[in-house]
């Protein structure tokens, strides 16, 4: 069975509080990254709320990935 110690829990914390800050950083990024190049191209409102809604998901889907991995280090170190 599993003893939780408030250094073991702590560490747990830190890592979930990594992984989000991952997963969120990766979405804001490429979702204004998207919105970005559809201004510079003087789409329209519509499409423009198209390709920030196509950022966030691939933000979200590459973020899962990083941030996993980021919950990892924070674990093993």
């Amino acid at each position: 069975m599993f003893s939780l110690d408030s250094e073991s829990t702590r560490g747990l914390l830190e890592g979930a509080i990594a992984a989000f800050s991952v997963l969120g950083g990766c979405m804001a990024y490429l979702s204004g990254y998207y919105a970005s190049q559809a201004l510079a191209q003087g789409q329209p409102p519509e499409y423009l709320s198209q390709q920030v809604n196509e950022g966030l998901g691939l933000g979200f889907r590459f973020g899962s990935l990083l941030s996993i991995v980021a919950l990892m280090i924070m674990l093993w170190s």
